[in-house]
């Protein structure tokens, strides 16, 4: 996720500096990421309720944890960042006092993006360009506008909508929906860094590949209607 970020000039980030045995010393280009990567993701160096974050072995705020080192994360890191966005700062006791945040269902950068999406499919271009760049473009972002056309232009948005919408429920059925899932979220697994000193390692977080099956983009019959109703057939998918 972190990789996805563009930087403030809306330039990609080349990571493989930092995707070497061992480690690095470098500090990853953090300070050089637009602003949505500060507003969604802690990470070392970040500031959270007034302290430094550490997000290290051994660190005093964010103390990294190996993956299933222990059954549980207790509160620690095993990729070297923690979850910002969706979060309030401000509140501090979060067992005995129940938010007031209200369930936001769907927000205006929501609508025009599925507005670029929609004139995108209708071959409209021009509209699909400016709807994502009114979502780039506003104060809070300030990035510059992707005029890339075809192919280009769906894997701009595709980022887009990743980054602008992290954490919100899209992704996953995104992926399904662009029937994209059994290829993108098939032989890959999630890194992290693991922050020892100022050496940063690129670490394994899954210790397995992670499948995604095609038939898994359609739902398949509970048993227990295929029981009451004898009319029903299963989907071909999930036929054995």
């Amino acid at each position: 996720m972190v990789e996805a970020y563009e930087t403030i000039n809306g330039d990609k980030v080349d990571w493989t500096p930092w995707h070497v045995a061992g480690g690095t010393n470098v500090a990853p280009p953090y300070d050089q990421l637009e602003p949505r990567f500060k507003a969604t993701i802690l990470y070392r160096g970040s500031t959270w309720k007034g302290k430094t974050m550490d997000c290290s072995v051994g660190g005093t705020n964010g103390e990294f944890m190996a993956y299933r080192e222990q059954p549980y994360s207790y509160g620690k890191t095993t990729t070297g960042y923690f979850l910002r966005k969706l979060i309030d700062e401000s509140h501090l006791d979060l067992k005995g006092t129940p938010s007031t945040q209200a369930w936001v269902e769907i927000r205006y950068a929501e609508v025009l993006l599925n507005k670029a999406e929609a004139a995108y499919r209708l071959n409209k271009i021009g509209d699909a360009q400016n709807a994502m760049n009114e979502v780039r473009s506003r104060t809070e972002v300030n990035l510059p506008n992707k005029n890339t056309t075809g192919d280009a232009w769906f894997q701009d948005y595709r980022n887009e909508r990743k980054i602008e919408l992290a954490y919100e429920g899209h992704l996953f059925w995104d992926m399904r929906r662009w029937k994209l899932a059994d290829t993108e979220y098939t032989g890959y697994r999630v890194h992290g860094f693991k922050i020892t000193g100022n050496t940063y390692e690129y670490v394994d977080c899954d210790y397995q590949d992670r499948s995604f099956l095609k038939r898994l983009y359609v739902l398949p019959i509970p048993d227990s209607e295929l029981k009451n109703n004898a009319l029903i057939e299963q989907y071909d998918e999930w036929q054995n």
